[in-house]
């Protein structure tokens, strides 16, 4: 990403946000208001110096006294204000830039979304966007307010004492060179940084998340050597920048307390004793060159931080700044499902996870998708859901291609439940609204009820307010699955998709839930991807799948003893004494696999 200017990160950080810009006309008002009552009092040492001290007029002291007590009293007022003013923008933006963040996350495709690391995200939508906050106060109304009064500062100077002010001046450029190439070699060390730190957050969250098999598989002292690594990388990256930084900030006040203020008394010195200057003059000439370099130091100081930030800006303006496919809201009407000539292959693989594949599900139909772990069922139901984009095939949902409307327009037609449902530290009566907002208690009472977690719900203290963990973590698995397919009861769509999603269940559970399925779907379009003999036996249809092929596509009575990669799945399912248990459990038949 090219560098930008502040006007360009201004232009990237406001579009599409609204009410940034009368918050900023608001404080830009107050940073002249502070720019007048700042010029003032150095005005009035002027006079204190010129009129009282040098032409001793003692009775013109009351004036300067009050003049100072009234600059105090509005300054005052001033910055009380302008904080106010200050900090409602970088809330409101804050709240707006976030929002748009996470907005254009989640509209990315799987392709485009896959591409950034959990630390990644993260990183820009907590630490980044907060650096993108500041940078209305920081970057642009201090940094305009700094050089408009540095600018004053000099053409007073020059009134004053044009000589002393031009000789004073040579130490600007030089300041602004030498931080100038200091702030590069920070930018460039804190760029290498932010790389290194979101890695890090990745592998930290990852930990977080995934504790309990760090503890099972014993692997604790691993994963500490690999955080001592992290530390190991960042430590002398995050040394250098700082290195850079202060050096820069150093340079300044050395040349601001030491270098110039030292010449100017030299030169000031020398002028007054040739009597090309007064003591008087050079005393308030010190007085506005100190405000003078005090700003040309903020100015400079700016600059490398600018630099410094703009490394965090840049993160979120990327973000910002992607195309988002904008396809339209289309309502689907129909429940039938088409697919034609499928194929998928995931990023960094030569050969494809699918390939060719075509089936329809009418209205109605329950079909079951079996094969062996790899062989592509999960990959199908991420394309009906339209998570993922196939590279060729089309899939037909009531008549419409999929990937031809929006997501909004697919969630209201098709709901998933997966082997590892997605579920928040919040409580469980939360969890369940995020379905369906407006859901009554009756409702998720009943929808409890009917995959089987009610019971396990009343023996909880806080019953429907029991908050479960990140990821559920206080359930069990089992109960995490009846959790997530209550959700999908409260949704009601036409469209369900079950990946692996009693997998964790008993028998006893599966079945009970089976049978709620089996009410459920009556009207609708189901799809159970799962490896149980039990879960498919009341299916319509059974794709089996082999290697990212679809081998075979039949009822399981046609299936069983027909076809060996179908029989080869469940052969350990179905037998029993060397018998085969089939759909009806009266009806037993010796096992012959492949014929």
């Amino acid at each position: 990403m090219k560098r930008m200017n502040r006007l360009e990160t201004f232009k990237a950080l406001t579009r599409d946000i609204d009410g940034i810009n009368k918050s900023l006309i608001a404080l830009g008002f107050f940073k002249v208001w502070s720019l007048i009552f700042g010029l003032i009092p150095l005005f009035l040492y002027s006079f204190l110096v010129n009129r009282v001290l040098v032409d001793k007029n003692m009775n013109e002291l009351s004036p300067v006294i009050i003049g100072y007590l009234a600059v105090f009293l509005f300054a005052t007022i001033g910055i009380t204000v302008s904080k106010r003013f200050s900090n409602r923008l970088i809330l409101k933006y804050d709240l707006r830039i976030k929002n748009k963040l996470l907005k254009k996350y989640t509209s990315l495709d799987h392709d485009v979304y896959s591409k950034y690391s959990i630390g990644d995200v993260k990183s820009r939508i907590e630490s980044d966007s907060t650096v993108a906050d500041n940078f209305f106060t920081t970057h642009i109304l201090d940094f305009i307010y700094g050089v408009v009064y540095a600018v004053a500062l000099a053409v007073i100077l020059l009134c004053y004492d044009w000589r002393i002010a031009l000789l004073s001046f040579i130490f600007v450029p030089i300041s602004f060179l030498t931080v100038n190439f200091l702030g590069g070699k920070s930018k460039k060390a804190k760029g290498e940084l932010w790389k290194l730190q979101t890695k890090y957050e990745t592998f930290l969250h990852s930990n977080i998340q995934n504790w309990k098999d760090v503890k099972i598989n014993n692997l604790e002292d691993a994963q500490l050597d690999e955080l001592n690594g992290h530390y190991k990388k960042i430590r002398p990256i995050w040394f250098r920048s700082q290195l850079y930084s202060h050096l820069g900030i150093t340079y300044s006040f050395f040349t601001k307390n030491f270098i110039t203020q030292l010449f100017i008394y030299f030169i000031g010195g020398l002028f007054v004793i040739n009597g090309y200057s007064q003591v008087g003059v050079l005393l308030v000439f010190i007085s506005f060159y100190g405000q003078f370099f005090g700003n040309i130091e903020n100015i400079s100081n700016s600059l490398i931080n600018f630099k410094n930030d703009s490394v965090n800006i840049e993160k979120v303006v990327e973000i910002l700044n992607l195309e988002v496919g904008k396809r339209p809201y289309k309502k689907i009407d129909g429940t039938d499902i088409n697919v034609e000539n499928l194929k998928f292959t995931y990023e960094g693989n030569d050969s494809f996870a699918l390939e060719g594949i075509s089936f329809s599900v009418s209205k109605g139909e329950h079909l079951a998708i079996v094969g062996k772990s790899g062989s592509g069922k999960s990959t199908i139901a991420k394309l009906l859901t339209g998570k993922i984009k196939p590279q060729g095939g089309i899939v037909r949902i009531g008549g419409i291609d999929i990937y031809t409307v929006n997501s909004e327009s697919l969630s209201e037609k098709v709901s998933i439940v997966v082997q590892e449902p997605v579920l928040f530290n919040m409580t469980i009566r939360e969890n369940l609204l995020l379905a369906k907002a407006d859901a009554t208690d009756a409702e998720l009472i009943e929808c409890c009820r009917r995959a089987s977690i009610y019971d396990f719900i009343e023996t909880l203290q806080n019953k429907l307010d029991t908050i479960i963990g990140e990821k559920g973590v206080k359930l069990s698995g089992g109960q995490r699955q009846r959790l997530s397919i209550a959700r999908a009861f409260i949704q009601d769509r036409d469209i369900i998709i079950f990946d692996e999603s009693t997998s964790a269940l008993d028998n006893e559970n599966e079945n009970d839930i089976i049978t709620e399925l089996k009410s459920l779907s009556s009207g609708k379009t189901m799809i159970s991807i799962a490896h149980r003999l039990s879960t498919i036996l009341d299916c319509d249809k059974v794709m089996v799948l082999k290697d990212g092929a679809m081998v075979a596509f039949d009822t399981h009575e046609n299936l069983r003893n027909r076809n060996e990669t179908y029989d080869l799945l469940f052969q350990n399912q179905y037998v029993a004494g060397g018998y085969v248990v089939v759909k009806n459990t009266e009806d037993i038949k010796p096992l012959v696999v492949g014929s």
